[in-house]
């Protein structure tokens, strides 16, 4: 397999046999892809902690640390 196959494998979290039919592209072009997974994933998890932190504001003050340490620990 590919430097760039093995990246967007652990990318992915998948082996690097399941995305094999990708190897017909470039390393370059398989690194701008991961790049931009990555990106996804980074701005999908920002996304997901400002809601997160919206949501909490619709609990009680008094009850947000237990709710906040229910829903992921203390952040």
């Amino acid at each position: 397999m590919s430097e760039g196959i093995d990246r967007l494998a652990a990318t992915l979290g998948v082996p690097a046999t399941r995305i094999a039919p990708l190897e017909a592209y470039d390393d370059q072009q398989l690194g701008r892809f991961d790049d931009l997974l990555r990106d996804a994933m980074r701005a999908e998890d920002e996304a997901f902690e400002a809601s997160l932190d919206e949501a909490l504001k619709l609990v009680p003050k008094m009850l947000r640390g237990v709710v906040q340490k229910m829903l992921g620990g203390a952040r």
